[in-house]
């Protein structure tokens, strides 16, 4: 009752509004789709070294097995939510693999996804001494 008036009964509290609008929600649904897009350009590339690719490899296998973290039997009527442990080994999956990958491949691939020229951060300039 501290933050309504004295003489004032409290009120029932106001339905949150989303705290993201939905073109931001579609901006995520984008990014982990692009993530997803560089992440499969990434395992077929061969500059990219064996170990960053057994990330995917690892965590499909994980995804795909019996074994849970979150088995069904245990959650009981939340069960449906036994689905976000994959969801999450997904999301650290993908993330953790283009990190594992090669910085300038990783760049030069997002630079061919998105369509942008290859020397999009090169500024021609000249320059002159001054004494």
């Amino acid at each position: 009752m501290s933050d309504n008036a004295p003489n004032q009964l409290p009120t029932r509290r106001q339905p949150v509004d989303p705290s993201r609008p939905p073109a931001e929600r579609v901006g995520m649904l984008k990014a982990l789709y692009e993530r997803a897009v560089l992440t499969w350009r990434l395992l077929w590339d061969p500059r990219v070294g064996f170990w960053p690719k057994l990330i995917p490899v690892l965590g499909a296998a994980y995804i795909i097995s019996p074994v849970d973290l979150l088995p069904a039997f245990l959650m009981g009527p939340l069960a449906p939510l036994g689905v976000t442990d994959d969801l999450g080994v997904a999301l650290l999956v993908l993330n953790l693999f283009v990190q594992a990958a090669p910085p300038d491949v990783v760049s030069e691939m997002l630079r061919q996804m998105r369509g942008r020229p290859q020397d999009d951060d090169v500024v021609d300039g000249s320059a002159e001494w001054i004494d």
